[in-house]
């Protein structure tokens, strides 16, 4: 995945503070579902995101800069 891909999808993350993980891939129609999974993966255990659960679906949220 590209560099770019993944600085907007953490630009929409932080713009939006948290966000659902289905609109978040609507926010990014260029992608399919896996290539934002996988991006979400990464840049979660990087703790540059967190995504949680929430009932049945699941929120991104940005990770401080001090984490």
């Amino acid at each position: 995945m590209t560099q770019q891909a993944k600085a907007k999808l953490l630009a929409i993350v932080h713009k939006h503070r948290h966000i659902a993980l289905e609109e978040l891939v609507n926010s990014l129609p260029e992608l399919t579902w896996n290539q934002v999974f996988s991006m979400v993966d990464e840049l979660s255990r990087r703790r540059l995101i967190s995504l949680r659960r929430r009932g049945f679906d699941y929120e991104l949220r940005a990770c401080s800069a001090s984490a």
